[in-house]
């Protein structure tokens, strides 16, 4: 499966690129599209269509939902939603601007830029949760969508989980990723990624069967 992967275009709530000071952390609160981020939309559609894309894929909340669907207007496409593919919970930061962020949880929002796996946002999820959700409803992308080119729309944290899944790039280098510019990115799922998949896919569900049996 060929993954075309889209980052979310920006919501009411950004004043610039989502770690930019004044904008708010919108974690897995569903958003409008700004009017900036409907005409980056409207520039993207024929890069989109040129690649023959077989469907188009996000969660259908926060701002992947809008983008996608504005996408797969312009350009024809049929939406389908897999809901573990939504956002990261940033939990408690959600709603804060980035400078309230760095004034309440000083400590702890250095730590998250520094590496994003050692912290949890409070009462929220961590990035390795967020991976191994991600990674489980990717292999079963992949498995269903053999051989097509899929377009997969995505929030900031979560198109940068992707990346890092898809690619081999731990995640504890997930800002490398998901602060660089906001891209259309053809990413190929090898051999590699389905074992790295597999593997993370496989720890879930003993996770789960644990949880059951009360271990």
């Amino acid at each position: 499966m060929r993954v075309v992967l889209i980052r979310s275009a920006d919501t009411t709530w950004q004043a610039g690129p989502p770690t930019a000071d004044e904008s708010r952390m919108q974690g897995t609160v569903s958003l409008p599209l700004s009017e900036q981020g409907k005409v980056n939309v409207r520039r993207l559609a024929g890069q989109v269509a040129a690649l023959r894309p077989h469907c188009l894929i996000s969660s259908g909340n926060e701002s992947s939902g809008p983008t996608a669907a504005s996408l797969g207007e312009l350009c024809g496409l049929k939406c389908r939603q897999v809901r573990a593919l939504h956002e990261v919970d940033c939990g408690l930061w959600q709603g804060l601007r980035v400078s309230e962020i760095k004034a309440r949880y000083a400590a702890a929002y250095r730590q998250w830029r520094q590496d994003p796996t050692s912290v949890r946002p409070p009462q929220g999820e961590s990035v390795e949760e967020a991976a191994s959700r991600v990674a489980e409803a990717l292999l079963r992308l992949v498995k269903r969508y053999e051989d097509k080119t899929v377009i997969v729309v995505a929030g900031h944290l979560v198109a940068g989980v992707l990346e890092c899944l898809l690619t081999g790039v731990p995640l504890s280098r997930l800002w490398l990723v998901a602060d660089g510019p906001p891209t259309v990115r053809v990413l190929e799922a090898s051999a590699d990624t389905l074992a790295r998949l597999g593997k993370r896919a496989a720890g879930v569900r003993r996770g789960r069967l644990a949880a059951v049996l009360g271990l």
